[in-house]
């Protein structure tokens, strides 16, 4: 067979080939940055409710195409008249022409104090005053928009002497665009310099540390480009998120597969005079290992374009594509670059035999043998720590609030904790109810609204509810003035909007709860009045969470045993047999289900966290279940291998003894690429990657080390099974 490594000439064509394809996909691609977004519809749920709202709101009220905001001033013994006057100096700059791109409709009368009242809380302590900016949270004049009212904000509250912080959705997600945006080339850099740090301390060999290094940089320059050109051509949306994530999963993957070739090219060269007949014997022994590796995580991901979520649906396919240009490239010009290195690749060092310390580890065989002699104490004990380490699962306290994940010092989150001392958290971000008529005027049910409004304001989670019969949280009667019109009807007179403030905090699981009582509500109104001819949609952030969390849900239950199922199968293609593949499976789930509650206790009993993001249970999950299946197959494999020529309790002492070095190594790389995630400053990124961190170390650590082979050794040949008739090993022999 003609492999693209078996010659000088083979090799040198295989780099070149690859090249060209860096340069032709260069020149057709499009900047990766002109195709990123950071819009948060385009990752919403697709179709739900809180969705359709949305459209309402941006098809209904061009007026409001604009994202709320709100400026908060506090002063904890109140505000006299100097201080009342830079809240009107405030309010008249907001309705300046000073500041383009905010819409800002009341605006007080000349002496100005008659208005600002009604922006005081009861207490006196706070004003929150809201306006709403216009234009796209990605384009910088958006974020312009919000630093010029933050700085005059600030401005007037240092001249009066009062705090002033802004909030609302606008400026979160003014800095959340701002974070994400700062994260891809910091990620990429940190991820490289952990590999380069590493690797270093591995092979103390700067060919074998640079060289793949500059491959994997151009593997993952690769997959943006085809990133790029999957998104241009079919719309998926990518946001710096995803990207940041690609560069982390390449490198950590990339990293692994340079380690099992260059570990197994090593035993292979000491028995071989010809380095390409090395590589060949290498690649066909650590080949299926690392096309079974990729594709159990390549599916895993791929998979996910069948969810309803728009983040699932866009990552998952963007870290499929990622993985698999890194395996074309582990097959083929990985193998080939270290080849045509010759001996140079361990400079300094003479010899390659001189780093074979770093193959076998004696202490590693000893913990096989260690195994083989006691494999059903081995496996119980295991088993029964794993399982201790998912309780703390049980306690989750899932997190909605995406402010909580911001450090203490943004912008939109010291703004919030402001609005909270003087106004209800629910005031930070209202639910809006839109009623709907498309062949009538919506004033016709005015009646009706009013008591929809009165009932929905019945709930004991609800505050006040704002409409056109109720401009400010009472009952005005049908009259219903122009300035009221304005502000809750749609100019076409076919949407009316009611506001509703929630009594506790917008993002939290109990205001989840809160809006599924609104929409049941909406619905036995509509059922006992017999409306006919009007649509109601709740929409707002807490619904927009309540939808996400039950698509969540939805897509759990349909991907999580899809996903077990699908590599449940590459297993069995690649072992050719179905015992080993069922308990290989066994160890990933019962490894991810520890590795979750172990991370439920970090977050919430050692770091404080006020929660767990809920969407990360999944990513965790399909991380883990992916990346944990890796190790297993490398070891598996080599347990196979060794036990056809040495026997079983020989065979696995052997393997794990071979193995061990270069599976810690590409453990705790892996690991360390993941924990680079955790050095960003959002908490639900950070939990993502210290989840995974733990995940893999443990995977390294326990179930390679001991679950699997004390399962290999407690079934012999019965895990090759239904091939037990061609096994040629002796289950008794020592």
């Amino acid at each position: 067979m003609n492999y693209p490594y078996n010659s000088t000439r083979s090799a040198v064509v295989t780099i070149f080939v690859w090249i060209g394809v860096i340069v032709t996909l260069a020149l057709v691609a499009p900047p990766i940055s002109e195709v990123t977004t950071n819009e948060q519809e385009e990752f919403l749920p697709v179709g739900v409710e809180s969705v359709q709202a949305l459209e309402i709101l941006r098809n209904k009220y061009p007026m409001d195409d604009g994202i709320p905001a709100i400026a908060v001033f506090h002063s904890d013994d109140g505000f006299d008249e100097f201080e009342l006057g830079g809240i009107h100096d405030y309010i008249k700059f907001l309705g300046s022409d000073d500041l383009p791109g905010v819409i800002f409709d009341q605006i007080p009368t000349l002496d100005g104090y008659s208005l600002i009242n009604a922006f005081k809380s009861s207490d006196g302590s706070t004003f929150a005053i809201p306006f709403k900016v216009t234009g796209s949270p990605s384009d910088p004049s958006f974020s312009n928009s919000i630093d010029a009212a933050v700085a005059q904000a600030q401005l007037i509250g240092g001249r009066v002497q009062v705090d002033a912080n802004l909030t609302g959705p606008a400026t979160i997600l003014r800095d959340a665009v701002k974070i994400f945006q700062s994260i891809d080339l910091r990620i990429t850099l940190v991820t490289i310099l952990v590999v380069i740090v590493i690797m270093f301390f591995i092979y103390r060999a700067p060919g074998l540390v640079f060289i793949p290094l500059f491959i994997l940089v151009s593997a993952l320059m690769v997959a943006r480009f085809v990133a790029a050109l999957v998104v241009d051509l079919t719309g998926l949306p990518l946001n710096d998120q995803v990207t940041s994530i690609m560069s982390v999963l390449l490198f950590g993957v990339g990293t692994n597969y340079v380690l099992f070739i260059v570990a197994r090219y090593r035993e292979e060269i000491t028995n071989s005079s010809d380095r390409f007949r090395a590589m060949e014997s290498a690649m066909r022994k650590v080949g299926p290992s690392i096309i079974g590796s990729s594709m159990t995580t390549v599916v895993a991901m791929f998979l996910l374009i069948f969810s309803t979520l728009g983040s699932f649906k866009t990552m998952g396919p963007m870290l499929a594509i990622t993985v698999s240009i890194m395996l074309i490239v582990a097959l083929t010009v990985l193998p080939a670059a270290i080849v045509l290195m010759s001996r140079l690749a361990f400079w300094p060092s003479r010899t390659i035999a001189s780093q074979q310390n770093l193959v076998t580890k004696p202490i590693w065989e000893k913990i096989g043998r260690f195994v083989v002699n006691r494999p059903k104490t081995v496996f119980l004990v295991t088993t029964a720590i794993l399982l201790i380490a998912i309780t703390p699962s049980f306690r989750m306290v899932p997190s909605f609030n995406f402010i909580d994940g911001f450090p203490d010092d943004v912008e939109s989150k010291s703004g919030y904790a402001l609005l909270k001392k003087g106004f209800a958290p629910g005031d930070l971000s209202p639910t809006s109810v839109f009623i709907h008529t498309p062949d009538h005027d919506v004033i016709d049910h005015s009646a009706f609204i009013e008591g929809l409004a009165n009932a929905i304001e019945d709930n004991p989670g609800v505050n006040y509810v704002k409409g056109m019969t109720r401009p400010y949280g009472s009952y005005i009667g049908q009259q219903v003035d122009e300035a009221s019109l304005k502000m809750f009807n749609s100019p076409d007179g076919t949407t009316s909007r009611l506001d509703v403030s929630l009594m506790g905090d917008p993002y939290s699981e109990k205001a989840l709860t809160v809006i599924e009582d609104i929409r049941s509500i909406i619905q036995s109104t509509i059922n006992s009045q017999s409306i006919t001819g009007v649509e109601v949609l709740v929409g707002g952030d807490t619904a927009v969470q309540l939808d996400t969390k039950t698509v969540i849900d939805e897509d759990t239950r349909l991907l999580a045993p899809l996903i077990l199922f699908a590599i449940l199968c590459v297993l069995i293609l690649i072992q050719r047999s179905f015992v080993a593949p069922l308990y290989l499976l066994f160890s990933v789930i019962i490894s991810y289900a520890a590795t979750f509650g172990i991370s439920i206790f970090i977050f919430q009993d050692i770091l404080n966290h006020t929660g767990v993001a809920y969407s990360n249970g999944i990513w965790i999950f399909v991380f883990l279940v992916a990346l944990g299946a890796d190790y297993n197959i490398f070891v598996i494999a080599r347990i196979k291998e060794e036990t056809e020529r040495l026997g079983f309790n020989e065979g696995i002492a052997v393997a794990v003894g071979k193995t061990g070095g270069v599976v810690t190594s590409a453990g705790i790389i892996l690991a360390s690429t993941f924990a680079v995630l955790t050095t960003l400053p959002l908490r639900d990124v950070f939990q993502l990657g210290m989840a995974v961190m733990l995940g893999v170390l443990i995977d390294t650590f326990v179930v390679r080390t001991l679950l699997v082979p004390s399962m290999a050794a407690i079934l012999k040949n019965y895990s090759w099974w239904p091939l037990l008739g061609s096994r040629k090993s002796e289950t008794t022999r020592h």
